[in-house]
């Protein structure tokens, strides 16, 4: 039986093609694995939802839900996840969801990555593999036996979809240290109107069904507040706001005082 069945919805068939032969370079060639391109280089045909009828028509014990822009060319490869999935189940046995970018229930993020934006945030110091509550879209492993879904029609937070939907069950998700290169830095126009803003809205009043009340940082979104009761998740987004409000009246004093210090420093 083969290991890994690794899908791709694509718009760009050249991409597509390029990621599949860095893959195969790393190890993860036919006789090991089954390629499915999921076409949408013509029109919209496919969405994230689709990963519904994958997982039950997959025989492999994992399944890979991967972007088209990555490229398996940090060093890291078939083996090398092999040893990352056995260090998982003597973790843990009851993960779900794994990736290379998320956030920790805590804030943290925890990134394995090479993208446009990956260095913005620290290095991460605490070892993997390390549990999460989000992931990111670009690479994601998942048992197929772990019965979670993705019931998401958009392109954004269907990792994090997964994610919660293995929480809500009792699962894990974690991020493991497989580095791989991610080409694009995406597109995140959250100006109220966008496609990425109508996604974060109907993301957040989905999951605020399921929960009395829940912070949830999201990878590449402002974190949001779940809760089935309107005048909660008003309280909470409230203090979200005061929260951003004191890091960011914070930041500035700081750069206030380092600035004055300069000044100081220079004059004597």
């Amino acid at each position: 039986m083969k290991t890994f069945h690794i899908c791709t919805i694509t718009n760009n068939l050249t991409q597509y093609e390029e990621m599949k032969s860095s893959y195969i370079a790393a190890g993860f060639t036919e006789d090991r694995c089954r390629y499915s391109l999921f076409d949408n280089s013509k029109s919209n045909v496919f969405d994230p939802s689709i990963f519904n009828t994958i997982r039950l028509s997959t025989l492999e014990p994992y399944i890979i839900f991967c972007h088209q822009d990555i490229l398996l060319n940090q060093g890291d490869g078939f083996d090398k996840l092999i040893k990352l999935i056995d260090e998982l189940n003597r973790v843990d046995r009851k993960w779900a969801v794994a990736g290379n970018a998320g956030v920790t229930r805590k804030g943290e993020y925890v990134l394995r990555i090479t993208d446009p934006f990956s260095h913005y945030y620290p290095e991460w110091k605490k070892g993997f593999p390390y549990e999460v509550e989000s992931l990111d879209e670009n690479f994601i492993l998942i048992r197929t036996q772990a019965d979670i879904s993705c019931n998401i029609k958009t392109f954004y937070f269907y990792a994090h979809e997964l994610c919660l939907d293995a929480l809500t069950k009792g699962y894990s998700s974690y991020v493991i240290n497989f580095h791989l290169t991610h080409l694009s830095p995406g597109k995140y126009d959250n100006d109220g109107h966008s496609y990425f803003s109508l996604a974060i809205k109907s993301f957040e009043d989905k999951w605020s069904q399921r929960f009395f009340f829940r912070y949830y940082q999201p990878v590449y979104a402002q974190m949001m507040c779940f809760s089935k009761y309107w005048f909660l998740r008003s309280l909470g987004k409230t203090l979200i706001y005061l929260r951003k409000l004191n890091i960011q009246t914070s930041n500035f004093i700081g750069k206030l005082l380092r600035h004055g210090k300069k000044i100081l420093n220079f004059s004597t």
